[in-house]
């Protein structure tokens, strides 16, 4: 299964400001990794080490809890974060 899923990027930020966020998760096989907020999936890498969400102009609307999910045919891992 895959190990448990790093975020790196700014999780601080003010309105306005450009927002990056990467996770990701190491396995083998390669994993399919989501990054979602809420049940809405905002990016998807398949059979890559990682997915990185960009928005330009971050707003209020960005925030709330976001989750990275890493799977493969041997299980899942994931790591929540606001």
């Amino acid at each position: 299964a895959p190990r448990p899923p790093w975020v790196n990027g700014a999780t601080w930020l003010l309105a306005g400001e450009p927002l990056s966020l990467t996770c990701g998760a190491r396995s083998h096989p390669a994993p399919i990794v989501t990054l979602a907020r809420g049940r809405r999936v905002v990016a998807t890498a398949v059979y890559e080490p990682q997915v990185t969400l960009r928005v330009p102009a971050a707003s209020p609307g960005d925030g709330g809890e976001y989750l990275c999910r890493a799977e493969n045919q041997h299980g899942e891992s994931s790591a929540a974060f606001n």
